[in-house]
C-alpha cells in the first residue's frame, strides 16, 4: 500500500522515517479499535472506565517519581561514602608518608639500636638526654602506628560503605526505570481509551450522556456544600465584580457558556461553564477572595477546586493538573490554586470554569474583564 503523500511530508518534517511513522499510526489506529470494541461489549460507566485508568496511570507515576527520589538521595549518599573513603585513603597515606621512614630506620639500626645508643654515651648528663631523647622517637613511633590503624580502619569502613551504597543505588535505579516503563505503559493505556472513545461515534455519545448525569451531581453536590466558616460575613461583595473579575488562566475560551452542538453526532448539550485551553502545566488562580470548600478528585471533572465566596456564590476550575490548595484554606484573587492539566478530561489539557449563584450557574462571559 503507498504511503499517502501527507503523512509523508509530515514525518519528513518531524524528521522521522516516513514508514516507520505510518506504522506508529497504524498500531494506535488498531489499539484504540480493539479497545473500542472492548468498552462496546462492556455495560460499564466509560467515565469510571477513563477514571481507572488515568488513576492508575498517575499512581505508576507516583510510584516512578518516588523511586527517583529514592534513587537520587542514594546516589548523594555514595558521593559522601565516596568522599569519605578519599579522605581516609588520603589521610593513610599521609601517616604512611612519616611512618615508612621511621620504620626502615629502625630496621637498619636492628635490635640493638637503643644499647647502642645508651652505650656511646659520654656523661651521666648524655645518658639521661638520650634514654629520653630515645623515649620520644618510641612514643612518637608507637603513636604514628595507632594511627596508622585507625586510618586503616575508616578506610576499610568507607570503603565498604560505599560499596553499600553502590549496590543500593544500581537497585533503586533499577527500580526506577522499571516504575517509570510501567508509568509510560499505563499512560499508553490511559490514551488509547481516550482515543477509543473520541474516534467512536457510539461511546463518544454514550461518554456525552455519563457526562451529562456527572453535571447535575456535581450540582448536586455545590448546593449541599456547608457554607464556609464566617464565610458570609468574611467574603461579601462577590456580586460587584460582575464583568470584572480576571480569568482563572490565561488561554482560549474553546466551549462557551450555554446551547453547545456537537459537529460529530449534531447532539445538543447545554453547557454550564467554559472551557478554557491552556498550555499543560501553567498556573490556575482563584478570581475573587474566598475559602476552599473542596479540593480533590471528581468523577468526570479529574481534580476539581470549589471556592465559595460567600454570599451564594461558587466558582469550580476542573481538570488540574495539580492543586495548591487544600479545604478550608482562605485565598485572595490570584492565590495559586494548582496548574493546568487533563485529568478526568477526554480531549487533553485545559481548564473547565464555573460560577454557579445559590446552586445555579451563570454566564462566566459576563463576570469576566473583556
Amino acid at each position: 500500500m503507498a504511503v499517502p503523500a501527507k503523512l509523508l511530508l509530515l514525518a519528513l518534517a518531524l524528521g522521522a522515517d516516513p514508514r516507520a511513522q505510518l506504522e506508529a499510526l497504524k498500531a494506535r489506529k488498531a489499539a484504540e479499535e480493539a479497545a473500542a470494541r472492548a468498552l462496546q461489549q462492556r455495560e460499564g460507566s466509560l467515565l469510571s472506565d477513563i477514571d481507572a485508568a488515568e488513576q492508575s496511570w498517575r499512581e505508576a507515576e507516583a510510584a516512578a517519581r518516588d523511586a527517583e527520589e529514592e534513587r537520587a538521595v542514594a546516589e548523594r549518599r555514595l558521593a559522601r561514602a565516596r568522599s569519605e573513603e578519599a579522605a581516609a585513603q588520603a589521610m593513610l597515606d599521609s601517616l604512611q608518608g612519616e611512618l615508612g621512614p621511621r620504620l626502615r630506620a629502625r630496621a637498619r639500626l636492628g635490635r640493638t639500636s637503643e644499647l647502642r645508643l645508651l652505650a656511646a654515651s659520654t656523661s651521666l648528663a648524655d645518658l639521661v638526654k638520650r634514654r629520653f631523647l630515645w623515649a620520644r622517637v618510641v612514643e612518637r613511633d608507637l603513636a604514628l602506628l595507632g594511627e596508622g590503624q585507625r586510618a586503616l580502619a575508616a578506610r576499610e569502613k568507607a570503603h565498604a560503605q560505599r560499596e553499600r551504597a553502590a549496590s543500593r543505588l544500581g537497585a533503586l535505579a533499577r527500580d526506577a526505570q522499571a516504575r517509570r516503563e510501567v508509568a509510560a505503559a499505563r499512560r499508553d493505556d490511559h490514551r488509547t481509551l481516550l482515543g477509543a472513545i473520541r474516534n467512536a461515534r457510539s461511546l463518544h455519545e454514550r461518554a456525552a450522556i455519563e457526562a451529562a448525569a456527572q453535571e447535575v451531581k456535581l450540582a448536586e453536590f455545590v448546593a449541599a456544600l456547608p457554607p464556609a466558616a464566617g464565610g458570609a460575613a468574611l467574603h461579601t461583595g462577590f456580586a460587584l465584580l460582575r464583568g470584572r473579575l480576571p480569568r482563572p488562566v490565561t488561554g482560549t475560551v474553546e466551549v462557551g457558556f450555554g446551547r453547545v452542538v456537537d459537529p460529530r453526532s449534531n447532539t445538543v448539550t447545554v453547557q454550564k461553564g467554559i472551557d478554557i485551553r491552556a498550555p499543560d502545566g501553567i498556573h490556575v488562580r482563584a478570581v475573587a477572595p474566598g475559602r476552599v470548600a473542596h479540593a480533590g478528585w471528581f468523577k468526570g471533572y479529574g481534580n476539581l477546586v470549589i471556592v465559595d465566596h460567600g454570599d451564594g456564590y461558587h466558582t469550580l476550575v476542573a481538570h488540574l493538573g495539580s492543586m495548591s490548595t487544600a479545604m478550608g484554606e482562605e485565598v485572595q484573587a490570584g492565590s495559586l490554586l494548582g496548574t493546568v492539566g487533563d485529568t478526568g478530561s477526554l480531549k487533553g489539557p485545559y481548564v473547565y470554569f464555573e460560577i454557579r449563584e445559590r446552586g445555579r450557574p451563570v454566564d462566566p462571559g459576563a463576570w469576566l474583564r473583556p
